[in-house]
């Protein structure tokens, strides 16, 4: 069986994804391989899974950044909403606002006034061209009224090599691959993304405290394989899933990397995904976003 990750290695995405194939494959006695098709905003891994043989082997690690995907990509030969059965929500996690530690900011408050007095010289990693964070930026340099340059990357990993190299001033980090270079004071924590602080980092305040209200900015990791697979094999698949998510052991790697465990029904699922995509259409339309490709 295969899982997909529609991003580079290293990222919070992959640590997560092995962990889960590696639980999966206890539990069911098979095999499971990792295969990583990063590019275009997700859309290369997941538009492969969406192709593949609906009979449960091919399974996707889908993300926040799908909700976006007709948006960034109007040509799209597929749709992930309906030509991709969400079969669980596994986990949301806050996503950290990074600097490098050579810049003169402290705070969200610094960074905002230091980018109003320097329109555009500062450069904010993404995920990806197309990517939800590529929106996320959108939305907090409206609200900030402050105008950064984006440079794209193929994943969080290679973000937050060039954050710590100097090649860009700001991503948004995970937990999990953001943390070493935190701990070694090669980044530097401004804020978080969510709309309450987190109980894992409780004195970093959130982006929108900061001087950016109605600022939010949440990842979340999910499972789908392609649209026409069984009803019964998508229930089985979430029953597994949603065992994983529970397991004793699973719990505390994930409360480790500062996550959050959900494992929903595939109608939550889609529900949350329907939600987010209006959501971020709304923010797009306001914003005047011109998605970067």
């Amino acid at each position: 069986m295969t899982i997909v990750v529609p991003l580079s290695p290293g990222a919070a995405v992959d640590i997560e994804t092995r962990l889960y194939a590696q639980k999966l494959a206890q539990n069911i006695g098979r095999s499971f391989v990792v295969d990583y098709k990063p590019g275009a905003g997700t859309t290369i891994g997941l538009g492969h899974v969406a192709k593949s043989a609906p009979d449960g082997h091919t399974l996707a690690a889908i993300t926040a950044s799908a909700t976006v995907a007709r948006l960034a990509y109007p040509n799209l030969p597929f749709d992930p909403y309906t030509d991709l059965a969400l079969v669980c929500l596994m986990t949301y996690r806050p996503t950290l606002l990074l600097a490098n530690p050579t810049t003169p900011f402290r705070s969200v408050k610094d960074l905002i006034g230091y980018a109003r007095a320097h329109q555009g010289k500062l450069n904010a990693g993404t995920s990806g061209a197309g990517s939800l964070g590529e929106l996320s930026w959108s939305l907090f340099s409206r609200l900030a009224g402050a105008r950064l340059t984006l440079v794209h990357y193929k994943g969080g990993a290679p973000a937050n090599i060039a954050l710590v190299s100097g090649e860009v001033d700001l991503i948004w980090g995970g937990f999990a691959s953001s943390m070493p270079y935190i701990k070694s004071g090669k980044a530097r924590v401004l804020g978080i993304s969510t709309a309450e602080r987190s109980r894992f980092l409780p004195d970093v305040p959130t982006v929108a405290e900061q001087g950016v209200p109605g600022f939010t900015y949440l990842q979340w990791i999910g499972v789908a394989v392609p649209a026409a697979t069984p009803a019964a094999i998508v229930a089985r698949l979430n029953e597994e899933l949603v065992k994983v998510a529970r397991d004793p052991e699973i719990l505390r790697r994930l409360h480790d990397d500062g996550t959050v465990a959900v494992a929903s029904t595939p109608e939550r699922f889609r529900e949350q995904f329907r939600e987010e995509s209006m959501r971020w259409r709304k923010v797009a339309a306001e914003t005047g976003v011109r998605f970067t490709q």
